[in-house]
């Protein structure tokens, strides 16, 4: 790759490290998991909005907050009609995109300026 950009090489090795991903996510099974009763409602919540709100043109960072609204959506359709547990907590099955998913936006969370609430 000599003579490419540092942009080039990224755009490679962050492809290069989708390979790795897909190779990992064949071969791990869904994860159960115990998550607060409340959490699964407000993902449920995500799921049955209706978002008729035209969006202005998206830089990077919006794409990225859209992208993991929809995976929290997609983790409310994954609950189905779960119900409380014990303890109000719901045990849900999540693949591991959408366990991926949430940890990359745990760690977006922790580690980025727009922590602070809106």
């Amino acid at each position: 790759m000599e003579g490419s950009t540092a942009e080039e090489r990224f755009r490679k090795d962050s492809r290069d490290l989708a390979e790795i991903g897909c190779q990992v996510r064949a071969q791990l099974p869904p994860v159960t998991v115990r998550l607060p009763a409340e959490l699964i409602g407000r993902a449920r919540a995500a799921w049955f909005r209706d978002e008729d709100e035209e969006l202005p043109d998206e830089d990077f960072e919006d794409w990225l907050m859209r992208l993991l609204a929809g995976e929290l959506a997609l983790i409310g359709l994954a609950a189905g009609d779960l119900t409380e547990s014990e303890g109000g907590e719901v045990v849900i099955r999540l693949d591991a995109r959408q366990v991926s998913h949430a940890l990359f936006a745990a760690g977006l969370w922790e580690d980025r300026p727009w922590r602070a609430e809106p």
